[in-house]
């Protein structure tokens, strides 16, 4: 209710009446007020979760040492430390075709393919109201990589890989939004506050599976080689944004933050796993104390800086 009401007001702001509609307010330049083409690149994400509960490895496998762990951190897109011919525009791609080739775009739809090639970005259309904020609509692209070694919650002492199961994700963020501005639109050496709701069409593959696990060998004559395949799920997730941007005359700086509620999302493929039997499985991993869930969801932040460039 409160995202419709808001693009409600947005649609309102960004439409005037016909009498504001004059040649001479049509051709009022961005320094002044005017329309505003923002860019956003070169972003550095950190991913956090609502709480401990919420990490997506958690609520997929019931696993303690996915309990509190970690979200995803890192550069999406350009990190000079991970740049390969040609998949360089995203060291997350290149992680993920390093650890599992090209599986993935096996189950891959046509449009992830194709952004396989691309980097992170946003884009930003605002224009001037009749009132004291600028009101504009976006898109942002990102993505994201999990991988079950390394978002594991902190621990004493060695960690042997089997201790979870196997699970890689990349996840895929496109993101629709319409934002206020204040005061007004952005302007060359000015800084601007913006708040918004959108919505974020999240699409993920991911590898699983069990590694061999000598503890559940011993026990039950099971996982006693790697099992693994690969899946793709998708969904739509209500989003609000807020952050701050300065800019120079065409550079600048953005940092926001991109809430996302707790909502069933993705595919669970542990629910149903046949690798091993549920009994297995359960005395293992499964440490919730109930059925693994159907579907899971992502709850939390997701904080974005970057560089941007504005065309007034």
């Amino acid at each position: 209710m409160r995202s419709s009401l808001f693009l409600v007001l947005l649609f309102y702001l960004i439409t005037p009446p016909s009498k504001y509609l004059s040649a001479q307010e049509a051709s009022v330049a961005g320094p002044t007020g005017g329309p505003v083409f923002r860019l956003g690149f070169w972003e550095m994400l950190h991913q956090t979760y609502w709480t401990d509960e919420d990490n997506t490895f958690y609520q997929m496998t019931g696993t303690n040492r996915f309990r509190g762990g970690k979200g995803y951190q890192g550069i999406p897109s350009f990190n000079v430390t991970d740049i390969y011919i040609p998949d360089g525009l995203s060291s997350n791609v290149n992680t993920k075709r390093a650890n599992d080739g090209n599986e993935h775009s096996k189950v891959d739809s046509a449009i992830g393919r194709i952004t396989d090639w691309l980097p992170s970005f946003s884009l930003e259309y605002i224009l001037p109201t009749n009132y004291w904020v600028g009101a504009g609509m976006g898109f942002h692209y990102t993505n994201t990589w999990l991988d079950d070694t390394s978002v594991r919650a902190a621990t004493t002492g060695s960690d042997p890989s089997y201790a979870t199961p196997l699970l890689r994700m990349f996840t895929r963020f496109y993101m629709f939004s319409g934002s206020l501005y204040f005061p007004g639109t952005p302007k060359p050496g000015g800084i601007d506050f913006f708040f918004g709701f959108g919505l974020s069409y999240v699409e993920a593959t991911y590898a699983w599976g069990i590694r061999p696990n000598p503890d559940i060998y011993n026990n039950y004559g099971e996982a006693f080689y790697l099992q693994k395949t690969y899946m793709r799920s998708s969904g739509i997730l209500p989003i609000q944004r807020f952050g701050l941007a300065s800019s120079s005359d065409t550079f600048g700086f953005m940092l926001e933050f991109i809430r996302l509620p707790q909502r069933d999302l993705l595919d669970n493929p542990f629910k149903n796993q046949s690798f091993i039997s549920s009994e297995a499985y359960n005395a293992a991993y499964n440490e919730r104390g109930e059925d693994l869930p159907a579907k899971v969801g992502m709850g939390g932040m997701i904080t974005r800086a970057s560089w941007t460039y504005s065309f007034w």
